[in-house]
């Protein structure tokens, strides 16, 4: 649901304004309106509350530090960290207690201390990092061409390079010979081998008087030399790979001793670097925020949005402090205003996760309904529907189960199978309800009996199941009919949303698509047979009318509220309906593609065989069935439904709060 807000106007002294925004900084409720833009354009009467030259000063004097800080941080980050959050909180006071030149002090000793320390480490562990990397690189080369290298004798007047070669181009090693000749005057000489079976190992020896024409050849032929690290270019290629292997099995212990430095000292300063960064942020955020309030000669002006709950605490923490020094006035909120009202979204922890899709369209309009409690209900019914299948819904079950007990503090992956979870469960629910698990998998083994000439479908003979592949045009109905239900429901709560936040066109557009949408729907519905018995020819044609009355006249409001738009939304609406298809279509064509699997198992013959080719196509079809379904899902719900009420607000609640403490991520 969506939390309801109060907009507030606090006024007091200028001597206590800085203790008031310390204090707001410290309860952390207020979301903070900048009144700058309004204080400009001349809509409020007030003047800018100004920066002081030394307020300035201490915030470029410890954004530079935090810079610093930062990157000690960084360098002595490792997944073994922990921090104690019973001795941080502590410090956090402590350190917030001083004034911005005693901090300044203490943060600058803190980096006497450490800063040329931990770079030191961090450049040397980076550099045995890269030069690891650069010989895991180099080794398999060597390897491949050190066996021809050995075979090589040179002397001082001779020089040689490798070259690597695709064996389907070894013909054009005697056409560079032929080419090497006329440079060296026949001073040269190539040995190769094959070192696999798609590439030829090659070493040129020449005399070094042709060096520098050899070279520049080969470059402009564009030939793959084998350049080693600058350590080794001077050393034959077999000596080369003895040494580089040699320094490859040190490098790992270097690296490891460097990492165990910087551990130890992650232990000794990690959480005392936090804090002190966690500090900085906060003192550098209540000087950022200072030109957003407004002044007069002799006070200050801060108006912002809290929970209605929490407006009692704050005039309490005032009162107690200033009593009527400070005023805080709570200021009516107008439907106009609804538009600028930061949005605070809360929700049980089972729907919470759903907040994170219905963020892809923005934050919902304050003053109109949540639609989370929907997606949560309507996500997994619709992916539940287009899958369909109990076996796939069972392996996805178990993936996300899995994935949610090995990511157990992998925020990104709780989020995301707590959406999933539902979603398998429905695919496991439509899956009985179709009678299917790996495609025809029970019908074949006889679990599922089905009668493809009366289409009538059971779970052993007992209970009742709808087979969607035999059952076409009714599977196609009941997607529309589903569609028909989704859309308008999405109608009528863009119904509720506009009276609620009173607005007028709004309220005329979407409640004249909804009337033009059922007073449709129910002239087709009354042209059938069963109508015609109950209500008689007379009956029906006065139904008729009234249904088709109520049409018109929902078209006509759609298009006094919407204009031109109206009649847009109106066909969009229908075209909506019919996209709702894609149920049908996208799960029947799984479906059939999962029976076929089965098919093909069957015609491989042999069982083992057919097994391995059937666990590999179904697992494939999985992480099909797993994807595409679910965009079609989304689409139908983010844009077909909340396309008929969804409105976007400006700004969620993002109140003026302390770090406190807690370790920042």
């Amino acid at each position: 649901m969506l939390v309801p807000m109060a907009k507030v106007e606090i006024i007091g002294a200028r001597n206590d304004f800085a203790d008031v925004l310390s204090l707001l900084h410290e309860q952390g409720c207020l979301h903070i309106e900048d009144l700058s833009h309004k204080i400009e354009s001349g809509e409020v009467p007030l003047d800018q509350m100004e920066v002081f030259e030394e307020q300035q000063l201490d915030r470029e004097q410890m954004e530079d530090l935090l810079m610093r800080v930062r990157s000690i941080i960084k360098a002595l980050e490792h997944d073994r960290i922990t921090v104690d959050s019973d001795v941080r909180r502590p410090e956090y006071e402590r350190l917030y207690g001083l004034s911005a030149q005693e901090l300044a002090a203490e943060v600058a000793e803190v980096l006497s201390d450490l800063e040329g320390r931990t770079a030191e480490l961090a450049s040397a562990r980076t550099n045995l990092e890269s030069e690891m990397a650069l010989l895991t690189r180099y080794e398999p080369i060597l390897q491949k061409i050190q066996p021809l290298a050995k075979q090589i004798v040179t002397t001082g007047a001779y020089e040689s390079v490798a070259l690597l070669v695709e064996r389907r181009y070894k013909s054009a090693l005697e056409l560079l010979k032929a080419e090497l000749d006329k440079i060296t005057h026949k001073q040269c000489e190539i040995v190769s081998t094959d070192v696999d079976e798609d590439t030829t190992a090659a070493i040129v020896v020449f005399s070094k008087t042709y060096s520098d024409p050899v070279h520049k050849f080969l470059a402009m032929e564009n030939v793959n030399q084998i350049r080693l690290p600058n350590a080794f270019e001077d050393m034959p290629f077999d000596v080369a790979y003895e040494t580089l292997k040699e320094r490859r099995r040190h490098l790992p212990a270097e690296i490891e001793r460097i990492s165990l430095e910087l551990e130890e000292l992650s232990k000794q300063w990690f959480l005392r670097l936090t804090t002190i960064r966690d500090v900085m942020i906060d003192k550098i955020a209540e000087i950022e925020a200072i030109p957003k309030f407004g002044r007069t000669a002799y006070a200050f002006v801060i108006n912002g949005w809290l929970p209605i709950a929490d407006v009692p605490k704050l005039r309490k923490e005032i009162a107690s402090r200033w009593g009527d020094e400070v005023i805080i006035t709570e200021v009516h909120i107008a439907e106009a205003d609804y538009g600028d009202t930061p949005v605070a979204v809360k929700n049980s922890p089972r729907i919470a996760p759903f907040q994170k899709l219905i963020n892809v369209r923005g934050v919902p309009r304050y003053g109109t309904v949540d639609p989370t409690w929907m997606i949560f209900i309507f996500f997994p019914v619709l992916y539940g529907m287009i899958v369909g299948d109990f076996g796939y819904g069972l392996v996805m079950l178990s993936v996300i189960l899995w994935l949610r007990w090995k990511f157990r503090v992998n925020e990104l992956i709780q989020v995301a199978t707590s959406i999933l979870g539902p979603a398998a469960t429905m695919v496991i629910a439509f899956g009985l309800a179709y009678g299917e698990g790996f495609g025809d998998l029970f019908m074949r083994i006889g679990w599922v009996h089905v009668d493809h000439v009366t289409h009538q479908s059971s779970w052993f003979g007992v209970v009742p199941t709808f087979h969607r592949v035999d059952l076409i045009m009714p599977f196609m109905f009941i997607a529309l009919a589903v569609g028909v239900v989704h859309i308008l429901f999405g109608l009528a709560v863009g119904v509720l949303n506009a009276i609620r936040t009173r607005h007028r066109k709004h309220l005329y557009e979407k409640g004249g698509i909804l009337a033009f949408l059922i007073g449709g729907l129910a002239f087709i519905g009354l042209f059938s047979q069963a109508a015609l018995g109950v209500l008689g020819e007379t009956g029906q044609l006065i139904a008729q009318s009234s249904v088709a009355l109520l049409a018109a006249a929902g078209f006509i409001y759609a298009i006094r509220g919407g204009g031109v738009m109206g009649v847009v939304e109106t066909i969009e609406s229908v075209a909506h309906i019919a996209s709702y298809i894609r149920i049908m279509a996208v799960g029947l064509a799984g479906a059939i593609f999962a029976d076929a699997i089965n098919q093909i198992v069957v015609i491989m013959g042999n069982p083992l065989i057919g097994a391995l080719v059937g666990i590999t196509l179904h697992s494939l079809h999985i992480i099909m069935a797993s994807f595409s379904p679910m965009i079609h899902a989304l689409r139908l719900n983010l844009l077909e439904f909340f396309g008929k009420f969804y409105e976007v607000g400006k700004q969620p609640y993002s109140p003026f709060t302390k770090t406190g403490g807690e370790e920042i991520v």
